[in-house]
């Protein structure tokens, strides 16, 4: 179990407080990170994927409405660009 130490302690009672607002600009995040992904030089690269994760992705892509192969590019660059962060 993960204990959380007092910066997230500190935003966790923030969000509860419900002091934390939504800027309500998915659309225009969402219309972003596709441009970007649209205009990147790509490489083709083989993923083994169990047929769940594959099914949950195509939910929440369906969910988004987007296509789940750009759901999965917007995943692995905002990971790469350190905008979300891995438990490992």
């Amino acid at each position: 179990m993960k204990y959380l130490d007092e910066f997230e302690k500190n935003i966790l009672q923030s969000v509860e407080a419900n002091e934390w607002k939504s800027k309500n600009n998915k659309d225009t995040r969402l219309k972003e990170l596709q441009s970007y992904i649209k205009n990147e030089k790509k490489k083709a690269i083989s993923l083994r994927l169990s047929e769940n994760d594959i099914y949950e992705l195509k939910k929440k892509a369906l969910e988004n409405s987007i296509p789940y192969q750009n759901l999965v590019q917007m995943l692995i660059h905002q990971f790469v660009t350190n905008k979300i962060k891995l438990d490992v």
